[in-house]
């Protein structure tokens, strides 16, 4: 997946070409204080729907009369104790934040906004990375970001009505063994979306206003801080409206020496349109 990088000219974005690293940043390091706030599930009311969906369950003959008192009896205890394994569950994903590196790179090489606030108003450039994300450890695919005007609501039911339907419905007259050998399998996958789809939430919620980023994340659970890549996935350098015909000399011959297989581009004012054109230099 092709990703761009807009930077300044500075001796740490020339050593991502002459070194061949990227830096990974800490969530904290990132501009916008909003991100990484995703709200942590609200147990009470979490339960509450489950506990009204699991109305809705026996009304649609989905479980049986005896099942639908058990699991009114499981959510009102958990309503009433509020189980400390949320809270065990918070300062996990909080851990897990802090050790995690955050890359973020943009669909496009063309946005005007972004040339002006991250590559030192047009005069930087503007780095193609292909497959970075196969660098990552463990390798993880890309996340997209997810634009919003609302945080994702993480107290949705949905996952544990799922499991309590299959649970106590469809699977409810297997071997007793076999039953329980499929609570723990299908309580095991339920965890881990739950946990996935709030660490995603996490790391991709971010405010409406700032899509014409068209960004998207790659994450490093090895940590912040510089991280090497491999060099093919090196592939275009993009110049801005005013980098100077010194800067561009000189990371053109930077790369050819190094003897990459990276093509140029010059960034260019669209005659008709608030709009850039990007023109190929070599």
């Amino acid at each position: 997946m092709l990703g761009y990088k807009y930077r300044a000219i500075n001796k740490y974005s020339l050593e991502t070409l002459t070194n061949n690293t990227v830096y990974f940043s800490k969530y904290t390091d990132f501009n916008d204080p909003f991100e990484f706030s995703t709200p942590f599930p609200d147990l009470k009311r979490m339960y509450t729907e489950v506990s009204t969906g699991v109305d809705k369950l026996l009304a649609q003959k989905a479980i049986s009369i005896e099942n639908h008192k058990h699991l009114k009896n499981v959510c009102q205890i958990i309503i009433e104790k509020k189980s400390s394994s949320l809270d065990k569950k918070h300062d996990e994903i909080k851990q897990t934040l802090e050790t995690t590196g955050v890359y973020s790179l943009s669909k496009v090489n063309n946005e005007i906004l972004m040339w002006s606030h991250y590559a030192d108003n047009h005069k930087g450039f503007c780095i193609g990375f292909d497959n970075l994300h196969k660098n990552t450890i463990p390798e993880t695919k890309p996340l997209p970001i997810n634009y919003t005007d609302q945080y994702t609501d993480l107290s949705d039911p949905e996952l544990i009505l799922e499991f309590y339907k299959k649970m106590y419905g469809e699977y409810i007259f297997l071997p007793d063994a076999l039953w329980k050998k499929k609570y723990l399998e299908l309580g095991k996958e339920t965890k881990f979306l739950d946990d996935q789809r709030g660490g995603i939430a996490v790391i991709t919620d971010k405010y409406e206003k700032w899509s014409y980023e068209q960004e998207f994340r790659l994450i490093d659970q090895k940590g912040f801080g510089l991280r090497p890549f491999n060099p093919t996935c090196l592939k275009t350098i993009t110049f801005g409206l005013r980098t100077s015909p010194h800067d561009i000399e000189a990371i053109i011959s930077t790369c050819k020496n190094k003897k990459t297989n990276i093509e140029f581009y010059k960034a260019q004012k669209d005659k008709n349109t608030f709009a850039l054109k990007i023109i190929r230099i070599d």
